[in-house]
């Protein structure tokens, strides 16, 4: 189906242009990521490929205003419809947006509290589309909270790696999304799996690759691994299990592979694998991947740790932790979060296990059970023009955590390189807000190697 900007907006908007104050001319409104979200810095990320898909070039014809009249009559209405202000749009701007956005670069986390995008309208009789476009910039929240609880999860792997392992080698595909199967939608696996990748290199939702390749100007970004289900293991039944494994080693003698070993007895694969296949395993141009996938995640994951060290051996590293064999590795990804991942590492500290040993899949955890409180985010409205003159807008309400700022904002930073928003311009600081789209055009555009190095954990 074509987008037809009229109609991506909630249905309460549409008659807002005829209930602001007479001579209003402008509507100045910011999104940010109030202070109490979950995580103390956001990671703003995926506006572009929202200008790109829904803003750029011409968005209003006189095809897509009477498709969106006949909708708006019915739902809400005859009159409701702003026609009057749309075919303007298609008349004096030849059916471009006449809209300026500012906002933070692309991957760059910002304290919680701070502006990360501004929205003004560029033509005074446009002044109803500011807050018209609420609704779907507002949905940078999700690409944005993804990439957030990612990067905060990959702080959580680079702590434990450094105390625990000699080096960190393996950060980056430390966690790996499990998460397209999940999703609400393609479109959202691909954003969402987007924001991920701006953390780590691995991925089994591939729509977010080619998400990446689209709006962001990318080659392919993140990689996989031959790896085995249930559906697999279980072809032969309970005692052609081991056949299985066989074939396997067969068909992939280096590289790799990933074998999911609970679909029985998880304790009697591993001692049968190492049994049979240990010599093979310990030979490969690779890695074996032991995945238990059910379980309490800690109390498992410590007793294949366990069984891996009496079947295959371990050595100290010099921070005198444990580390298998270079060719064997354990994954947990069931039901995974990122408190679960923070326990099992600690969990592994304890027990003196490096972090090295173990990789992390992660499904609706981490593409699923986020939403628009997970850190907070607002657009409102903070200035207004009116007859020539600039006012102050804001809210206060009984609930302080949600009062919202005033004017028109500026995002700087102070001797310390620590972000923080004004509404008064000073000259002698660099506003960290760029425009990025005005009036139908994508003013600047971020690669997603850019992206990748604004969000880089040093």
């Amino acid at each position: 189906m074509e987008n037809n900007i009229m109609l991506l907006s909630d249905s309460y908007k549409m008659g807002h242009a005829n209930m602001y104050p007479k001579g209003t001319e402008n509507v100045y409104s910011y999104f940010e990521s109030r202070n109490g979200a979950k995580f103390n810095k956001t990671v703003f990320f995926g506006l572009q490929a929202k200008i790109k898909e829904y803003l750029c070039g011409v968005q209003v014809t006189k095809e897509k205003i009477n498709h969106a009249e006949k909708i708006i009559n019915k739902h809400l209405g005859e009159g409701v419809f702003n026609k009057k202000g749309w075919e303007y749009i298609l008349k004096e701007h030849q059916g471009k947006l006449p809209i300026e956005i500012k906002a933070v670069p692309e991957g760059t986390p910002i304290p919680t509290g701070n502006v990360l995008m501004t929205v003004v309208n560029t033509d005074p009789k446009c002044f109803w589309l500011t807050n018209f476009l609420e609704t779907l910039l507002s949905q940078v929240w999700y690409s944005s909270t993804v990439a957030t609880l990612s990067r905060e999860i990959k702080i959580v792997c680079k702590h434990y790696l450094k105390k625990t392992s000699d080096n960190e080698d393996g950060l980056d595909f430390m966690l790996h999304d499990f998460g397209y199967r999940g999703a609400t939608s393609i479109e959202s696996a691909g954003a969402g799996g987007a924001g991920h990748l701006l953390n780590f290199s691995g991925t089994d939702t591939i729509r977010a690759i080619e998400h990446t390749m689209e709006y962001y100007d990318s080659d392919v970004c993140a990689f996989s691994v031959q790896a085995t289900e249930h559906s697999v293991m279980t072809a032969l039944g309970e005692t052609g299990e081991m056949s299985v494994v066989s074939s396997l080693l067969n068909e992939n003698p280096e590289g790799i592979l990933s074998v999911v070993i609970d679909s029985y007895d998880y304790i009697a694969f591993i001692k049968n694998v190492a049994k049979i296949y240990k010599h093979t395993i310990l030979n490969r141009n690779g890695k074996f991947v032991f995945r238990p996938d059910s379980g309490e995640p800690i109390t498992t994951t410590l007793k294949v740790l366990d069984l891996l060290e009496e079947y295959f051996g371990c050595s100290l590293n010099t921070k005198g932790y444990k580390e298998l064999p270079e060719q064997i590795g354990i994954l947990w990804g069931d039901g995974i979060d990122y408190m679960g991942i923070r326990n099992i590492l600690h969990a592994m500290q304890e027990n003196y296990w490096a972090a090295s040993n173990i990789v992390f899949g992660m499904g609706g955890g981490l593409l699923q059970k986020v939403d628009r409180d997970t850190q907070r985010f607002a657009f409102k409205c903070s200035a207004q023009k009116r007859n020539g003159e600039w006012y102050n807008i804001f809210k206060s309400p009984l609930d302080k955590s949600k009062e919202s700022k005033k004017g028109k904002l500026f995002l700087y930073m102070d001797d310390s390189n620590k972000y923080f928003t004004n509404n008064k311009c000073d000259c002698l600081l660099e506003n960290h807000l760029k425009t990025v789209f005005r009036n139908g055009e994508l003013k600047k555009e971020y690669m997603f190697s850019d992206v990748r190095r604004n969000a880089k954990i040093w």
